[in-house]
């Protein structure tokens, strides 16, 4: 038979008892309010570091399409600017200014339409017409304005296109020295078919 634990064998028993109850007591304590508040605080911290990564990313959105918008609002204030010099030179001096054909940008275009007056548009017919007599008039034309030009414009702006008749005094100009031409359509019906013949040619030779 096996001896009983004597008192003290058992009070030693219980006491070991007691420490164990006690460390797992100790391990299984709630978090502290420390705890807690370091918990919320990194929650508040990855929300707030959230919301200013999406506020940023929207910041930078908008910055992009602000300079989008100024460039295009640059460059329609330099375009203006620049017209404006050409009307107010041209009233300014108050003479004819010689051009330089072909005219191969819209700012020379309405410089040369600012400078047809009375006293110097037969000046410019002749000009233009001697330029169109010079080859049939689907070539000829280009000796006029460009083919860059040709290609942006039509007679009445349709398609997508400026329209000639923006520039009245050079249009009426155009279609008088086209209408002296021999074996020519009427005027207009005549440029429409050269200003055709142009961009077709121009669709030619880019897909080549």
């Amino acid at each position: 038979m096996s001896e009983e634990p004597t008192t003290s064998q058992r009070l030693t028993q219980f006491v070991f008892s007691l420490e164990e109850d006690d460390l797992v007591m100790e391990t299984r304590q709630p978090p502290t309010i420390n705890d807690q508040m370091a918990e919320i605080s990194q929650r508040v911290r990855s929300l707030v570091l959230e919301a200013n990564t999406k506020q940023l990313a929207e910041n930078t959105k908008q910055l992009a399409e602000n300079t989008k918008q100024l460039a295009e609002t640059t460059n329609k204030v330099a375009r203006m600017t620049a017209l404006l010099e050409i009307f107010v030179k041209g009233k300014a001096k108050n003479v004819d200014v010689d051009v330089a054909f072909p005219v191969t940008s819209e700012e020379d275009l309405v410089a040369l339409d600012q400078n047809i007056s009375s006293g110097s548009q037969e000046r410019y017919m002749e000009a233009i017409t001697k330029i169109l007599k010079s080859n049939n008039l689907s070539k000829a034309i280009k000796g006029a304005l460009s083919e860059t030009l040709l290609c942006a414009y039509n007679i009445h702006g349709l398609n997508g296109k400026k329209s000639l008749k923006a520039f009245p005094k050079f249009f009426s100009v155009l279609i008088d020295s086209i209408s002296t031409l021999e074996g020519q359509q009427p005027g207009e019906k005549a440029l429409a078919h050269a200003l055709a013949c142009v961009k077709n040619n121009a669709n030619k030779k880019r897909k080549k």
